[in-house]
């Protein structure tokens, strides 16, 4: 069952207003995916294609539709292309069952007064170390983010909030030996998802991750990296979000992170039939040529403008 809530009627029109969003764009919009999917022998056909995917892209692009073009192809063809990113479609079955032993990963239900949707990754109190897979949790993220788009209502943009407190030594050699996963991974949540991430929170980022943190940050643009920010404890948030969004722990009125990411456990598998089709968009027989490498390197993801 769904549980992300939307924006009140006075959001909505702000957001609307933020996005440039006029009367009839959203349909026009989405007439026009569907034509250019049409016409691609390697992109789904558009009955196929949810008609809400295709306007988070609309808006996630801020009705910019060739670059909403150019984002919901990249958003298919990665799936051929980063196959391995896609395989495997549940969060209770091997090999990402044991991931949310080692990270929370939370899309919150509120939203900010700002109309922003906040995502909490937390790295769990205690975890074992068989479960700290880096690859595994990449794999995890994105699950996570497609069956969050399926749900999705009207937002303004993204947040991440990452709590680190509970890093190892031992995960920074983890990062290194996954950073092709994670980079690809980094490159397609920009390049091919239709977010506008406004904000990224690390929260008690030990010393030790330094060495991760600025691989993470050298995977993004110059936008990008002018948005994050490092906090202390996790109390320095109420200073940036209303406590009505915030988990209790946290000092907000949210439940628990834990029962929060059950929820989302179970909501990726009440979807499972969907995120199987969702990782099917593309057809492998016909793969198109692209100038440059999205999937893979910074430049050709720089290529693309960030909100």
């Amino acid at each position: 069952m769904a549980f992300l809530q939307g924006p009140s009627p006075k959001q909505a029109e702000i957001i609307k207003q933020e996005l440039g969003e006029g009367s009839g764009d959203l349909e026009r919009g989405v007439r026009d995916l569907r034509s250019m999917c049409a016409a691609s022998p390697y992109l789904p056909q558009p009955e196929v294609v949810d008609k809400n995917i295709l306007e988070l892209f609309i808006r996630g692009c801020r009705m910019d539709q060739e670059r909403a073009r150019t984002k919901f192809e990249a958003f298919c063809v990665a799936r051929a292309r980063c196959r391995d990113l896609y395989e495997h479609r549940s969060l209770s079955e091997p090999p990402l069952n044991d991931v949310l032993q080692f990270l929370d990963i939370a899309p919150l239900p509120k939203l900010t007064d700002e109309g922003l949707r906040v995502t909490i990754f937390r790295v769990r109190a205690n975890y074992a170390e068989s479960s700290a897979d880096i690859a595994a949790a990449v794999r995890a993220i994105l699950l996570v983010s497609d069956a969050r788009m399926h749900d999705e209502t009207l937002i303004s943009g993204d947040v991440f909030i990452w709590e680190t407190s509970n890093v190892r030594a031992s995960l920074a050699a983890r990062m290194a030996a996954a950073a092709n996963s994670v980079r690809r991974a980094i490159h397609l949540a920009h390049a091919a998802y239709p977010q506008r991430m406004r904000r990224i929170h690390v929260v008690g980022a030990p010393p030790l991750i330094a060495s991760s943190l600025n691989f993470i940050r050298s995977c993004v643009n110059e936008k990008i990296r002018r948005r994050y920010y490092l906090h202390q404890k996790v109390e320095d948030l109420l200073e940036h979000f209303p406590s009505r969004v915030l988990p209790a722990e946290w000092g907000g009125e949210e439940e628990s992170i834990e029962v929060i990411t059950k929820k989302w456990k179970r909501r990726v598998d009440e979807l499972r039939d969907y995120l199987r089709d969702l990782s099917e968009l593309s057809n492998l027989e016909e793969k198109p040529q692209f100038d440059t490498d999205i999937y893979g390197t910074v430049g050709a993801f720089r290529k693309l403008d960030i909100d």
